[in-house]
């Protein structure tokens, strides 16, 4: 069988071969582009425990294409697919049980997955015709079959990995779930003012992310504590400056931006975990009235009692506040955090289950602390924003941006107030976990 399959006797031989899973890699239009703007060209299919692998053309220059469906069909002959970025593979084809090799990677050390850098031939396409979006078209079928060969045996001993963890509560936590939020958050992008987004944010090149007045935003999950990064192509979601002119050229695309503010998010998470829940509307006021043993508090001691909350949330109690009950049991949290840490080797978040190991370099209790709170908030999130995006699914309004503690809508007037009740009631929990919410007609809230 030649590894180029294009024939309906060629992909029936292909499904037979090896029914208990295989090696994916899709092959869009453009690597540089986000794979909302790119086509799918090519499919690199690897038969577990087989010789070698196939490539299947979709809509390549050299090749007797074959169309998506028939791949699809292909690809729905193996129990189980393994890809390295899930989120990415389902822009192009869906199924079930899509194991990804990255975030198995991420989970159990802790860093990015690198992939090989590609051969000097793609290279040479690339740097010459890098921002023509169909550019894998016309770079040979046998160089892109090598760089997917290269790329599988890079990562051939992450299989017997994935084996210790698929199938784990955290392990489906963040395949399933958190995979699937990030995919749905990216769908609708951002509506900007073209041009003045384009000067102020400088992408390195705006076709990349940005059609029709929109750009698309990237979650990556690969991180230590499975907290999101959201950047593509130059351009951070999760810190757009707010000095000049920046947030001014994100507008909403139905009639407002309406954003959800966690209340002193990480304190309230912590005073959950240890037993001595936050009562009020607002934790820093309620805290800044213990501190300073007053009612009513300025806006100079709001501030300053912020600042000691930040400190209590990340292992650094004050003396004269060890004893108070929610911090002596934060410090006893902290303090038992870490013998488990010691003891056990581990620790695991409540909420997904995500382990903490002690492959985990140069830390410390008050590091552990962090990792963990990080860890925490973000669980939630996923699991909250699940529910938002189930119940916003027949609505007009749409999430825009999710920024750890903030969630942005672009909320639509035709579908009524009552919507705003129910996403306050769905984002705090019926008030366990209170919200503040701004409304704007940009990003400037």
């Amino acid at each position: 069988m030649f590894y180029i399959v294009e024939s309906d006797e060629q992909l029936k031989h292909l499904c037979a071969l090896g029914r208990k899973g295989c090696f994916v890699e899709v092959i869009s239009g453009n690597d540089n582009y986000h794979p909302k703007l790119s086509s799918t060209v090519a499919v690199y299919i690897r038969p577990l425990y087989h010789k070698e692998g196939y490539i299947l053309p979709i809509d390549h220059t050299e090749g007797l294409n074959l169309s998506i469906d028939k791949v699809q069909e292909v690809l729905n002959c193996f129990e189980v697919k393994y890809v390295v970025d899930k989120k990415n593979y389902l822009y192009h084809f869906r199924g079930k049980d899509i194991i990804d090799l990255a975030l198995v990677y991420s989970l159990k050390n802790y860093e990015t997955l690198q992939l090989p850098n590609a051969p000097q031939s793609i290279n040479w396409y690339y740097n010459k015709y890098r921002d023509y979006p169909e550019l894998n078209k016309i770079v040979p079928l046998t160089k892109l079959f090598e760089k997917c060969e290269r790329n599988y045996r890079s990562i051939e001993d992450l299989f017997e990995q994935a084996q210790e963890i698929v199938g784990t509560d955290y392990w489906k936590f963040y395949n399933q779930v958190a995979t699937g939020v990030y995919y749905l958050l990216e769908q609708s992008g951002l509506k900007i003012e073209e041009d003045g987004f384009i000067e102020l944010f400088k992408p390195n090149n705006a076709k990349y992310s940005i059609i029709d007045g929109k750009v698309f935003t990237s979650y990556n999950p690969y991180n230590i504590t499975s907290r999101p990064t959201n950047a593509f192509n130059s351009i951070n979601f999760a810190a757009i400056p707010k000095k000049g002119s920046f947030r001014e050229k994100i507008i909403p695309s139905s009639d407002w931006f309406v954003e959800f503010d966690f209340d002193g998010y990480h304190i309230r998470l912590l005073a959950d975990l240890v037993g001595e829940p936050i009562l009020g509307k607002s934790a820093h006021t309620e805290l800044a009235k213990m501190y300073f043993n007053k009612e009513e508090i300025s806006e100079e001691e709001y501030n300053e009692g912020k600042q000691i909350t930040f400190q209590i949330v990340y292992g650094k109690i004050p003396e004269e506040y060890k004893e108070v009950p929610l911090f002596k049991k934060i410090n006893d949290y902290i303090r038992n955090l870490w013998k488990t840490y010691e003891s056990q080797g581990f620790i695991e978040d409540p909420i997904s289950g995500r382990r903490l190991t002690k492959e985990l370099k140069d830390m410390h209790p008050q590091k552990l602390m962090n990792y963990m709170m990080q860890s925490l908030e973000t669980s939630r999130n996923i699991r909250i924003l699940s529910k938002v995006l189930r119940y916003l699914q027949d609505k007009r309004t749409k999430v825009s941006l999710y920024t750890y503690d903030a969630i942005l809508f672009d909320y639509d007037k035709k579908d009524g107030k009552g919507l705003l009740e129910d996403l306050d009631k769905i984002l705090s929990e019926d008030g366990k976990y209170p919200v503040k919410f701004k409304a704007s007609k940009n990003l400037v809230l």
